[in-house]
């Protein structure tokens, strides 16, 4: 009884990674985001998505710190969730491996959003975490 229960918990986790691998290898798409607050934190974020593979620019003025990275890596989708593993530069002697997750919808008006939980925040709490944008058309 104990091994049909293990075959069908397995069965299932194999099943939604499976979905989730060929949700990502279906999707093709550019996104630009982009967020000002007061000339005091200005963020703008290039997420690709191409077959399975991502690649984001991440461009972050807090004050007077100017913080940039190039991430690429891969990711998996759960409808509108995505999950990157992958590697970031932050400058060419600087990188680190990222695990990320993030939500992203896109919206009836042709706007999309982007909301995320990151790391990366400004002295006083200036950073948003949800960034609204576009997407580009390949």
């Amino acid at each position: 009884m104990l091994n049909k229960a293990l075959i069908g918990i397995i069965s299932a986790l194999i099943f939604v990674v499976l979905q989730a691998v060929i949700s990502s290898v279906n999707t093709k798409a550019t996104y630009e985001f982009s967020t000002k607050n007061n000339n005091i934190a200005q963020d703008t974020l290039q997420l690709t998505l191409n077959d399975g593979h991502a690649s984001m620019l991440i461009s972050r003025k807090c004050n007077t710190n100017n913080y940039s990275s190039h991430f690429n890596g891969v990711f998996l989708r759960f409808q509108n969730h995505y999950y990157l593993l992958g590697m970031e530069h932050i400058d060419n002697n600087n990188s680190q491996l990222m695990l990320s997750s993030f939500f992203m919808d896109s919206l009836r008006s042709g706007d999309a959003i982007y909301i995320s939980h990151s790391p990366i925040s400004c002295q006083n709490n200036y950073y948003s975490d949800i960034l609204l944008g576009k997407r580009v058309i390949n």
